[in-house]
């Protein structure tokens, strides 16, 4: 589906995630469980949810901050740009802006 162009997609090492003990989170999760006899095979596939690297445990203003910061001023400036041409425009048409009293 990619038509041949740049690199595949590669498939991360299941390894990668074996560093599950370096998060508090998942260290005391996997503490508990020993203390009354059970193991977690799975805890690696949960290292995502407490590591740094991704987005949505950065905490959700740091996400927000992200997402909208990069078109901020772009946006702003095109907004400006609009009301100031259809104000202009509405000027010349009928002789009195949006911003008038209409009393």
């Amino acid at each position: 589906m990619g038509h041949g162009h740049g690199e595949p997609f590669k498939i991360p090492h299941h390894s990668i995630y074996n560093n599950y003990k370096g998060f508090p989170e998942l260290a005391n999760h996997e503490r508990r469980l020993a203390q009354v006899g059970l193991k977690d095979p799975w805890i690696r596939n949960y290292v995502y949810l407490y590591d740094k690297e991704y987005p949505h445990v950065r905490g959700q203003w740091a996400h927000f901050k992200r997402l909208i910061m990069p078109g901020w001023k772009l946006g702003v400036g095109a907004a400006v740009a609009l009301i100031a041409v259809e104000e202009l425009y509405s000027f010349a048409k009928t002789g009195q802006t949006s911003w008038d009293a209409h009393h």
